[in-house]
């Protein structure tokens, strides 16, 4: 498998280059050839042209990351990497909160960067000799850094149109579930205008040529990407929405906790086990209260009531594992960042007087978040 190369450019983060890369260069120079050929372009320099172009668009990508990268860490974000892959590029970056203006700006830089770079290819063509290779280079290196604009202006995810549209709708609505829903439909409906927009042209031609049939393969992995980002905003929702609902306190299991050399004679053999907690307080790692065990029932039947006295209730149980401690208090997505923090199998809920008001099993969260 085809690892991708990690480079540092200046104050930008990690420059992650995929492989794909190379494929939207000979992409693009594929489809700018024709093009160029027909407008009177001596073959050989049609196709450095080409390939210049391509590489050019790679650049302009970066250009438009960069600027994503930039001011994301100028409102207090971490960003991890920038990464050129096959269908472009995207920043890593995390940021717990940011500010409506904030998550603004980071959207429209990328576009705003694309328009700048347009400008100045523009202005380049007034500087150059009317029917030049720089000529032809920079004036279709300033058209195609303006679709990119107006394209990733378009108002739907995953465009940096539609998380802008998405923040202030989130901002408007009172819920940022509701934005994104919203902004990732309109993106599945633009994924669809891509892929209809070349099929209706080669309708109206009666046929396709070899460059339409390019372009309509072109236009459905563009098409098949942003479908795949507006999906996975629409699952990102859903699990936001769920993870706002999380409350400690509620999620929390009652339990009655045993100290390991407990009898086993003290538990009625009637009682609901699943309800009892082992808890040993004397092996206790970094964040954790102790080892915690789950009493087997079919253990505890097992043992004759003669021998329960003197049966340690250790004896009769399943290690769970270290067991961690959360405040009751804790919410949303400050309960999932604090069990994150600290992964554990389960955790112990104390109040604010240190009492315990229960135990939250990771596996029963992980179930809720996935909606089961």
């Amino acid at each position: 498998m085809m690892t991708s190369p990690t480079l540092r450019l200046g104050p930008l983060p990690p420059l992650r280059v995929s492989p794909g890369t190379l494929i939207t260069v000979l992409l693009f120079a594929v489809i700018m050839y024709p093009s160029l050929a027909r407008g009177g372009v001596a073959p050989t320099t049609a196709v450095l042209l080409a390939i210049g172009i391509g590489l050019f668009m790679i650049v302009s990508v970066l250009v438009h990351e960069g600027a994503h990268a930039l001011v994301a860490r100028a409102f207090g974000a971490s960003v991890d990497h920038i990464a050129l892959t096959l269908w472009g590029g995207h920043t890593q970056y995390r940021s717990r909160q940011m500010s409506t203006l904030g998550s603004l700006l980071v959207s429209l830089s990328g576009p705003l960067a694309n328009l700048l770079l347009a400008g100045l290819c523009f202005g380049a063509v007034q500087l150059s000799e009317p029917g030049t290779a720089l000529s032809v280079f920079v004036s279709i290196s300033s058209w195609l850094n303006l679709v990119l604009a107006v394209f990733n202006l378009l108002p739907g995810l995953p465009m940096d149109g539609g998380r802008a549209l998405e923040t202030l709708l989130g901002a408007a609505l009172k819920s940022p579930e509701l934005g994104t829903r919203i902004t990732a439909w309109l993106g599945r409906a633009i994924a669809v205008a891509v892929v209809a927009y070349p099929l209706w042209r080669i309708m109206r031609d009666g046929g396709a040529g070899g460059f339409s049939l390019l372009t309509l393969v072109w236009a459905l992995l563009i098409a098949g990407m942003l479908w795949q980002g507006a999906t996975q905003a629409l699952t990102g929702a859903a699990l936001q929405g769920r993870i706002r609902t999380l409350d400690a306190t509620s999620l929390a299991t009652p339990v009655r906790i045993l100290a390991p050399q407990a009898p086993l004679a003290d538990l009625d053999p009637s009682a609901d086990l699943s309800t009892v907690l082992i808890l040993d307080r004397t092996t206790t790692g970094p964040g954790s209260v102790g080892r915690a065990s789950r009493i087997d029932p079919a253990a505890a039947a097992a043992v004759p009531a003669a021998q329960r006295p003197g049966t340690p209730v250790l004896a009769v149980a399943r290690a769970i594992g270290e067991l961690g401690a959360l405040p009751a208090s804790l919410r949303g997505d400050d309960l999932i960042e604090a069990m994150l923090s600290r992964p554990a199998p389960a955790y112990l809920v104390l109040a604010e007087d240190g009492s315990a008001r229960g135990v939250i099993m990771s596996a029963d969260v992980n179930a809720l978040l996935r909606g089961r």
